[in-house]
C-alpha cells in the first residue's frame, strides 16, 4: 500500500490544501503524460486530506482486587488522513522496505492515458525505478497521504499494597509497588508511521507530519512508603 487518494473534506476548517494529480473521472484514475511516462502537473489549491476523523473515544479504568490493582487507558480514532513527510522522504530516498524490491527493474505508474474520443487507455509506459519512486514519494503528494485510523494503549500499571499484617511490624503505615509503561503500543492498519505524529508538539497543527522523532514508550517503577 503506497497511500491512499485524498477523500473530499467534509469540513472546510482544518484541511490541508496542495497540488492534486488531475484524474480520468470514467476511468476513476490518475492521468499519465503520454510523453514522459509521469502524471500530469497536479492542479493547485485542492484539498489534499482532511485530519477531520469520523470520531474517536478512550477508555480509562482501575481494577482492584485486595491489594492488587490494574490500572489502563486505551482509545480509539476512526478516519481523519495524515500527510506525511516521512513517508515521502523514505519513499524517494529509497530507505522503505518495499523499494528495495526489483530495485533496478523499470516501473509503470498505476494511470491511464487520454487517447481521442475521450476514452483513455492503461498506462503501458515503464520508466526508471529511481523516477517511479520519487513520483510516489514527492513532498506534499497525495501518495503520502495516509488513513489515520489507530488503537493505541497509552499507559497501563500494575501495583501491590503490602498486608498491613507486614508493614506494621515494620512500624510502617502503608507500602505499596507499582509498575507502569505509558505509550504502550499502537495499531495503525492503514498507516505506514504513527498517525499521532506530529513535530508541533503541543501546538494545534493537525493532519501534517514533518519528519518527527517517534514518540518514546516510558516504562517505570514506584515506591510509596506512608510513616
Amino acid at each position: 500500500m503506497v497511500g491512499t487518494k485524498p477523500l473530499p473534506a467534509r469540513a472546510v476548517i482544518g484541511v490541508i490544501i496542495g497540488g492534486v494529480i488531475p484524474g480520468d473521472s470514467a476511468a476513476g484514475q490518475r492521468l499519465i503524460n503520454p510523453g514522459t511516462g509521469l502524471y500530469l502537473s497536479t492542479t493547485p489549491n485542492q484539498v489534499l486530506s482532511n485530519p477531520n476523523p469520523e470520531y474517536s473515544f478512550g477508555v480509562t479504568n482501575n481494577l482492584r482486587y485486595k491489594g492488587l490493582s490494574l490500572g489502563f487507558t486505551f482509545d480509539f480514532t476512526k478516519g481523519g488522513q495524515i500527510l506525511s513527510f516521512t513517508a515521502a522522504t523514505y519513499k524517494s530516498r529509497g530507505a522503505w522496505a518495499p523499494t528495495a524490491v526489483d530495485r533496478d527493474k523499470p516501473w509503470t505508474l498505476p494511470g491511464v492515458i487520454a487517447v481521442a474520443g475521450g476514452k483513455a487507455k492503461p498506462n503501458n509506459i515503464q520508466i526508471p525505478a529511481q523516477a517511479y519512486w520519487q513520483t510516489m514519494g514527492g513532498l506534499q503528494s497525495e501518495f503520502n497521504v495516509y488513513d489515520a485510523t489507530v488503537f493505541r494503549m497509552r499507559e497501563i500499571s500494575l501495583g501491590y499494597d503490602l498486608p498491613s499484617s507486614i508493614t506494621k511490624s515494620m512500624h510502617i503505615n502503608y507500602i505499596r509497588l507499582s509498575v507502569f509503561a505509558n505509550n504502550v503500543f499502537f495499531i495503525a492498519p492503514n498507516s505506514i508511521i504513527d498517525p499521532e505524529l506530529n513535530t508541533q508538539g503541543a501546538g494545534n497543527i493537525r493532519g501534517l507530519e514533518f519528519q518527527s522523532a517517534p514518540n518514546a514508550r516510558t516504562i517505570g517503577a514506584n515506591l510509596k512508603v506512608s510513616l
